[in-house]
């Protein structure tokens, strides 16, 4: 049984208005959105012994080139495990837009899986691109839920979106939006446990 709660979440300075927390909530998972910014403050997710825990730590460009993947550190279409994927590139991290096959219907865009946990993450889409972030900037000075500490490559982010400098590049996917177009994408996030 999935259920909705909206609540107040606080008030912006200067009387700039409310903004409200809207908790969804089902067996599988929970999560908690504020309205400022649609931003995702609490997702908890099940591991294989069915404890629930908040997977969420809390608190980008392209120059007009499609590069293929293969053979390349980018080449993530296969399972890696990502800490010794970036040693073996002597990369420093990603935060690079992945650009997915065309489409404007519901379309795969990644899976993350965590083997100490079991838990895993599908992406599913309609937008064009991915940005893949990996904590780069993440020093250890960051606290966050609970007095946690986050070092560097302690997280990452899968947003979808539009590929950067789409306005510039004629032969990118369209970007723009015409008055009276509707701006109209959904993203969606499966979890599981294997």
């Amino acid at each position: 049984m999935a259920s909705v709660t909206r609540a107040v979440f606080g008030e912006l300075p200067s009387g700039a208005g409310t903004v409200e927390k809207f908790q969804l909530q089902s067996d599988q998972l929970r999560v908690d959105v504020i309205s400022w910014g649609c931003t995702i403050t609490a997702l908890e997710v099940k591991d294989r012994q069915g404890r629930a825990s908040d997977v969420v730590l809390g608190f980008a460009e392209l120059e007009g080139e499609v590069a293929p993947v293969q053979g390349t550190a980018f080449d993530l279409r296969k399972p890696v495990e990502l800490g010794k994927h970036m040693q073996a590139f002597h990369l420093n991290g990603f935060d690079h837009n992945f650009c997915l096959k065309g489409s404007k219907e519901k379309h795969f865009c990644a899976r993350v899986h965590h083997a100490g946990s079991g838990r895993v993450l599908e992406v599913y889409t309609t937008q064009p691109g991915v940005q893949f972030y990996t904590g780069n900037f993440l020093d250890g000075t960051l606290k966050g839920k609970s007095g946690t500490v986050y070092p560097k490559h302690s997280g990452f982010c899968l947003e979808t979106q539009n590929w950067p400098d789409a306005v510039n590049q004629p032969h990118f996917p369209p970007v723009l939006l015409r008055p009276g177009e509707e701006y109209n994408h959904t993203t969606w996030f499966k979890f599981s446990v294997a």
